[in-house]
């Protein structure tokens, strides 16, 4: 809320725009700041950062992938905003995974539906994989951690590998991660998609797990988006 609201003109005007080499390292973004409710749930960060000229925008969903994209980002000269939650989440990679910057994680290799997710909810969206093979139900799961640049390549490949597409995020579903990969497929390869997230409203005070379920952002709720 304070580092891309706040402080949103001094990042477009005096970073963004002649080029400077700031990382901006944001935590307690989405609805997991919980009981601080909605002045301090920023769900419009990563809207406001990607449509600034410039500005690479990350948001990783583990402590591994975390400390990778903390050194990641020292060796990019330019403008990155890294947004981080404030609630805990399990531990998904092992020490050691490879990642690439711009490039999106496949898991799994299920072709009833892809769930290309952000942040704090890619493990929900894993939960829900691994519910759903037990039902004969095969997804795939897509870790996007670089949404901006966004990895264009793999956003095609399951649309046309995979007979449904979701996009899941903390975050409002106008301006993240479901209109960046709106974007791409309009312009590569139309599909329809289903776009999951805080839909044009302000986030509710709770505990963190309790607001993520009002919105409807957990596997359970996954599940039965695959399952319509």
């Amino acid at each position: 809320m304070f580092a891309t609201g706040r402080g949103y003109d001094q990042i477009r005007n005096s970073i963004c725009y002649p080029n400077l080499n700031v990382k901006i390292c944001a935590t307690h973004a989405g609805l997991t700041v919980g009981e601080d409710g909605p002045t301090h749930q920023m769900l419009e960060d990563i809207s406001l950062m990607r449509t600034v000229p410039n500005m690479r925008v990350m948001c990783t969903s583990d402590d591994t992938q975390t400390k990778w994209a903390v050194e990641e980002i020292s060796k990019i000269d330019g403008p990155v905003y890294l947004r981080l939650c404030r609630l805990a989440t399990p531990v998904i990679y092992e020490e050691g995974q490879k990642f690439e910057f711009g490039k999106g994680i496949q898991i799994g290799e299920g072709v009833d539906a892809t769930v290309i997710a952000t942040g704090v909810v890619v493990s929900e969206a894993i939960k829900a994989m691994e519910e759903l093979k037990e039902e004969g139900i095969n997804i795939r799961v897509i870790d996007i951690h670089t949404i901006k640049p966004i990895d264009k390549d793999l956003i095609i490949k399951c649309a046309k590998e995979t007979k449904k597409l979701i996009t899941i995020e903390d975050h409002s579903i106008i301006g993240g991660l479901g209109s960046a990969v709106a974007e791409v497929l309009s312009e590569e390869s139309p599909t329809k998609i289903t776009r999951m997230g805080v839909k044009d409203t302000f986030g509710k005070s709770g505990k963190a797990e309790e607001v993520l379920e009002y919105f409807g952002l957990t596997a359970r709720h996954i599940i039965e988006e695959v399952k319509k």
